[in-house]
């Protein structure tokens, strides 16, 4: 029968159907990427409805093209992109380390942290869906979107509950134990959120730990939780020398660790 491949891990045959195959399979692969080879025309064997078997290449047609590259659902992909955004993650808190340090950066160097944040964000979010489809995992993804929309949602909670305060503390022109307690509610409410964002970000990681075979991720995972809480008390300035090294030292250990991780990622089996 003949086809043709549609991803790393499905061929559609000229009779309509959907077949799952290996790379091993293809006979005549030799050093080529299947990933740039969708497209391509393929003749096979499958002894059932589902699976392709002596795969032979018989004409190819290489996507060299940088969008298909992008979209390519395989690990060296995937890889690619989590390192490049971990690296870029780790460069935009530059500026911040710097207006600490210093009390001074210029505008535009803040905002292109900012920018750089959202690039690297971005790129990470890539990562995670190309591990899952090559993974075929129907929670990994799902799991990391809704870590994403929750955090949203608990971030937005504190926001309001800054403004809610300070509202209150001018009409009141106190600080009295109502509206003192009023924010520690919310705040608290804000805790439950984060705690859930966390459980479900332990599932993303521990998901990502158990396809690579390497513990790395739940370590830094680990180290991010314990870190977190003293940035936060850094931000709110409750002491930037006590905070610094527990807090920012903790997360650039945690994203170095991820770093690695991901560097050490080869392959995955199939859920």
């Amino acid at each position: 029968m003949q086809g043709k491949i549609l991803s790393t891990q499905l061929i559609i045959g000229d009779d309509g159907k959907r077949y799952e195959y290996d790379k091993n399979d293809v006979v005549n692969l030799g050093n080529k990427d299947l990933a740039v080879l969708t497209g391509s025309q393929v003749d096979f064997v499958s002894f059932d409805e589902r699976v392709a078997k002596s795969i032979y290449i018989i004409n190819e047609n290489v996507n060299v093209n940088v969008s298909g590259i992008l979209s390519a659902d395989r690990i060296s992909s995937a890889r690619a992109k989590a390192l490049w955004g971990i690296g870029l993650l780790i460069f935009s808190f530059i500026p911040d380390i710097g207006l600490q340090f210093f009390n001074f950066i210029p505008d535009i160097w803040q905002n292109i942290g900012k920018i750089i944040a959202i690039v690297s964000f971005v790129l990470y979010s890539m990562a995670i869906y190309s591990v899952s489809k090559a993974a075929a995992s129907k929670s990994l993804f799902k799991n990391y979107i809704i870590a994403l929309i929750i955090s949203f949602l608990g971030f937005s909670l504190l926001i309001l509950a800054i403004i809610f305060g300070a509202i209150m503390d001018v009409l009141a022109n106190s600080k009295d134990v109502g509206i003192g307690a009023s924010m520690i509610a919310v705040l608290f409410l804000g805790g439950i959120i984060a705690l859930i964002v966390e459980i479900y970000f332990y599932k993303i990681n521990a998901e990502l730990a158990r396809l690579s075979g390497s513990s790395l991720f739940l370590w830094s995972f680990w180290i991010n939780v314990v870190s977190v809480p003293f940035c936060f008390l850094l931000i709110m300035s409750l002491g930037f020398f006590v905070f610094f090294l527990p807090g920012f030292v903790g997360l650039i250990m945690s994203w170095m660790l991820l770093f690695v991780a991901w560097w050490r990622f080869g392959k995955v089996e199939k859920r």
